[in-house]
């Protein structure tokens, strides 16, 4: 997250909100975009062998949407960390099967979380 605001800082006009950004602009710190290569490919192998080990038609939909529920839930129950807990307690029983996903995730979150301590 700092190399975001590390970017904006960048750009004139930001700061006090004047309406005015010139046309040409040095930056001398490039915004770093997160490869998801590895984080993608994780999904598509874990979705795979879902639709192999899972012959019922519309399992993964069905998931999906439950998912989707429980992420739009996540975001109406802010205010209550016992049924935000539970909310995420769902979330990772219904995302328990995408194993490979989760191991790409947390590999993910510990390159991001040393590259952003370590400019």
């Amino acid at each position: 997250m700092n190399t975001w605001y590390d970017f904006w800082d960048q750009v004139p006009g930001q700061d006090f909100r004047v309406d005015f950004t010139p046309e040409v602009m040095n930056v001398t710190k490039p915004l770093q975009l997160p490869q998801l290569h590895r984080l993608s490919e994780a999904l598509a192998a874990d979705l795979h062998e879902l639709a192999r080990s899972h012959i019922a038609i519309g399992f993964i939909l069905t998931l999906r949407e439950k998912i989707d529920k429980q992420l739009d839930e996540l975001e109406h129950c802010r205010h209550s960390r016992h049924k935000t807990n539970q909310v995420k307690r769902n979330i990772r029983i219904l995302s328990s099967p995408f194993h490979r996903f989760h191991k790409e995730l947390d590999e993910y979150r510990q390159q991001a979380s040393w590259s952003t301590n370590f400019p």
